[in-house]
């Protein structure tokens, strides 16, 4: 191939991943699972539905941009989680990391769901996921709205800003004045 035709081929490869800071997407339904909390818990998505936006985190405990995305997404959903804004942590190491995850989770002072995905069917299978961190954001009725494959600090900026349009209107007011302070 020459150098020209590489070039191309680069620009288009480029053009088409997902940048970190990620893609808003309009429209589609985000796929409806169930996984049990680290506390035995079911949390089925479907009725997370109706109170406000929804983030999913597909992390692992060895993924340090996982860790530094749900430490930054922790204080979000400090700020938020009281207008409706759910924050579900959804790890992929299995069954058998539970006790360890549940130590890195308290540690790490997260208060948001962690779920377990332990064969690896929702992320692979339900949401094509091949990198983590991998993160969907949904509008308050399961609507895609934003997907990423990695985190960097300031990625919380444009999630924040998304967290804003999605807080019901109700609970919209104090989300807004408590967000100027």
């Amino acid at each position: 191939m020459n150098s020209r035709a590489s070039v191309i081929m680069a620009i288009l490869i480029f053009a088409a991943a997902p940048s970190a800071v990620g893609q808003n997407i309009k429209s589609k339904v985000a796929p409806d699972f169930s996984l049990p909390n680290i506390d035995g818990d079911r949390i089925t998505l479907s009725e997370m539905y109706g109170h406000g936006p929804i983030y999913i985190s597909f992390w692992a405990t060895w993924c340090k941009p996982c860790r530094e995305e749900l430490k930054i997404i922790q204080g979000l959903y400090e700020k938020y989680g009281e207008d409706g804004f759910t924050v579900l942590a959804v790890n992929t190491e299995g069954p058998r990391a539970i006790s360890k995850i549940k130590s890195f989770a308290k540690s790490n002072g997260w208060t948001f769901d962690i779920l377990i995905d332990d064969d690896g069917e929702v992320f692979r299978r339900k949401y094509k996921g091949f990198a983590q961190p991998y993160s969907v954001m949904t509008d308050p009725q399961g609507n895609i709205i934003f997907s990423a494959v990695g985190f960097k600090p300031g990625d919380e900026q444009h999630v924040e800003k998304l967290i804003l349009e999605q807080i019901p209107p109700e609970k919209k007011d104090d989300a807004q004045s408590g967000s100027e302070e």
